[in-house]
């Protein structure tokens, strides 16, 4: 309820414009605390995901907490994206396009910056620990793996290392941003840009918050069965989840900057102009 007040009170001095008058050094404040408020709601709602895919299996029983936790991440949603209004408007983007200019990438096509492929490859890394604890479980217990398992829910484990492996790729390699070659009737074309960065978001928002934060903490703190578990096993799964998800968050980052339709200002004619090359 506080973090849901509090957002309310921000949202509404952005849209007013309240802090279009104060100093630079406040109103960057403001958007820190947006997005504070914002995250922590994101967080706090971490068993949406759960819940979205507890429907798939018919497994939702309680429909009021599915709404609460939907309304959380919503609300969330929407105050990180006050955050970055107020944010473009303290840095002084372009008007039109949301880019600061000689300091932002003006293409699809610009280079992906270091840190977004480290952020990738560390998602990738976490899949994999992820991945390697369910195999020796699996061998160890002498269960068969979840893509035995049948439909849907091999379904839905093949989709979640699609997510640990080809997302972060698509997230910082050119395939993610314009269609390859090989994609023949969309070959050169932009790919979509939410049709990656959503699931990116989501996925890494949702791992992010229920293991980084809730998992980690219950570990701590001795709570459910995660105490009983093998120190090894809860380790590989807790930094492995938490890793992926945040990784695919910062990846997501970069391709958002690189993805933002062409500037129809002036403003981008320059450096397109001195970037051919690239």
């Amino acid at each position: 309820m506080t973090l849901a007040f509090m957002a309310t009170a921000v949202c509404s001095a952005i849209a007013a414009g309240i802090g279009h008058h104060w100093a630079a050094p406040v109103r960057w404040m403001l958007v820190a605390l947006a997005w504070v408020i914002g995250a922590g709601l994101i967080v706090y709602s971490y068993m949406l995901a759960i819940s979205l895919a507890a429907m798939l299996f018919g497994q939702v029983d309680d429909w009021g907490s599915l709404l609460t936790r939907a309304a959380g991440a919503t609300a969330g949603a929407l105050t990180l994206a006050c955050a970055v209004a107020e944010q473009r408007r303290v840095r002084r983007a372009c008007s039109h396009c949301a880019r600061v200019h000689g300091r932002s990438p003006e293409r699809r096509t610009d280079p992906t910056p270091r840190w977004a492929y480290l952020a990738a490859y560390v998602a990738i890394a976490g899949c994999a620990a992820r991945v390697l604890v369910l195999v020796v479980d699996s061998i160890t217990t002498h269960k068969p793996l979840p893509f035995a398992l049948g439909a849907p829910f091999g379904i839905f484990v093949a989709l979640l290392i699609l997510a640990g492996t080809l997302l972060p790729l698509a997230l910082v390699h050119r395939f993610g941003r314009i269609w390859p070659r090989w994609v023949v009737p969309l070959a050169g074309r932009d790919v979509p840009r939410w049709l990656v960065l959503g699931p990116a978001l989501f996925v890494g928002a949702s791992l992010a918050g229920y293991f980084g934060v809730a998992g980690m903490t219950a570990w701590l703190l001795g709570k459910g069965n995660l105490a009983q578990a093998p120190v090894w096993k809860v380790s590989m799964e807790m930094f492995g989840y938490t890793l992926w998800g945040s990784g695919l968050l910062a990846a997501a980052v970069s391709h958002y900057g690189l993805t933002r339709p062409d500037c129809p200002s002036h403003g981008c004619a320059v450096p397109r102009a001195l970037g051919t090359s690239s």
